[in-house]
């Protein structure tokens, strides 16, 4: 089942989703995820690929301590800055496909190929650049500094979209493997900036605390 929900429809996915709650289950992506990944890009892609691992965490960590919720929510709900770190966990996995392949360490590949070359020269380098940045994103959003992350994010997407123009004349293999592994990269980077974007501020070290609502 699980490998064929690429191809549904998004709406298909919430009845899937939404019916498996109701039948008792929590699947990956219940409701309270579906809700929220409708509101961000690439609904099908949040749900399908980040829903696995957001649970999959807040299970792990309701296990091992009371306190599970406060890092990484009660499982099935969302937690924004969990869903980002695992959409830039996502974004990690596929751009180490992509850099494996640009420094031909993936056997299959022929690097003298004229097209490939070209691609290589320019991929090789950028691709690189948008690892870091995605790094520097990453430990930005440890340290809570939201901006940051969001700015090195995507500079992280414009990096990749110029490593994706050089290689499209690519055919054969390589290009779909290529595609896959490029397009996931900027895919999970922007549902990530798109979270990023409703985390609230968290105070500054010493701050006093916001005076309660009336």
């Amino acid at each position: 089942m699980a490998a064929s929900t690429g191809t549904l429809p998004a709406a298909l996915i919430v009845v899937l989703l939404i019916s498996g709650a109701a039948a008792g289950r929590a699947p990956p992506g219940s409701s309270p995820l579906v809700t929220t990944c409708m509101e961000g890009p690439f609904p099908a892609h949040c749900v399908r690929d980040l829903g696995p691992r957001l649970i999959d965490i807040q299970t792990a960590l309701a296990s091992a301590s009371p306190r599970g919720a406060q890092i990484a929510g009660i499982p099935g709900q969302v937690d924004f800055s969990s869903l980002v770190a695992v959409a830039m966990e996502a974004a990690t996995e596929a751009g180490a496909v992509a850099c494996t392949i640009f420094e031909g360490k993936l056997p299959g590949f022929n690097n003298t190929v004229p097209d490939f070359k070209k691609c290589l020269d320019n991929c090789t380098v950028t691709m690189k650049s948008a690892m870091k940045k995605l790094h520097g994103a990453t430990a930005a959003m440890k340290m809570h500094a939201h901006k940051v992350a969001e700015t090195l994010a995507n500079r992280a997407i414009v990096d990749v979209s110029s490593c994706t123009l050089s290689c499209r004349t690519l055919t054969g293999d390589v290009r779909v493997v290529l595609e896959t592994t490029l397009v996931e990269f900027q895919k999970m980077l922007r549902i990530a900036v798109s979270f990023i974007s409703k985390l609230k501020p968290k105070p500054a070290p010493g701050a006093p605390p916001a005076p309660p609502l009336h």
